[in-house]
C-alpha cells in the first residue's frame, strides 16, 4: 500500500506540483518504514509540510488530511481492516470505473444492462 492509498487521495484531482511533492513524500514515508499508526502519521505528516514549505510550497491535501487525522474524522486504514471476502468498494463502484460485483453494485449493473451494455 502507498502513502496516497493510505491517505486516499486522488491523485487526478491534483497538480502537477502536488504530485511531484507527493512523490517526494511517498519516498520519506517508506524510508519513515511506512508508519500508520495514528500520532506516527501525524507526525511524519507534520515533517513533509515542514520539509516542503521550507522548498517551495506544500499540497493542500496533505494539511487537510493531518487536521482529519487530527481530529478523528479520517481514520488510517489498517491491514486487515477489511474482513476477507468483505467489499472494498466506494458506493458500488471499484477504483477502475467498473460497477463492484456486491449488492451495492447491482443497481449500477442493472442500469448498464438497461443501455444494452454486459457487465
Amino acid at each position: 500500500m502507498t502513502l496516497t492509498e493510505t491517505l486516499q487521495l486522488k491523485e487526478k484531482y491534483l497538480q502537477y506540483e502536488d504530485l511531484r511533492a507527493l512523490d517526494y513524500c511517498e519516498k520519506r514515508w517508506q524510508e519513515a518504514g511506512r508508519p500508520t499508526e495514528r500520532w506516527q502519521m501525524i507526525n511524519f505528516l507534520e515533517r513533509m509540510l515542514t520539509e516542503l514549505k521550507n522548498q517551495g510550497g506544500y499540497p493542500r491535501v496533505l494539511l487537510l488530511r493531518k487536521k482529519e487525522i487530527q481530529r478523528g474524522a479520517y481514520t488510517i486504514p489498517q491491514p486487515g481492516d477489511v474482513p476477507e471476502g468483505a467489499c472494498s468498494c466506494f458506493d458500488g463502484w471499484l477504483l477502475g470505473g467498473r460497477p463492484c460485483q456486491c449488492d451495492k453494485g447491482e443497481p449500477h449493473r442493472e442500469q448498464f444492462r438497461k443501455w444494452g451494455m454486459n457487465v
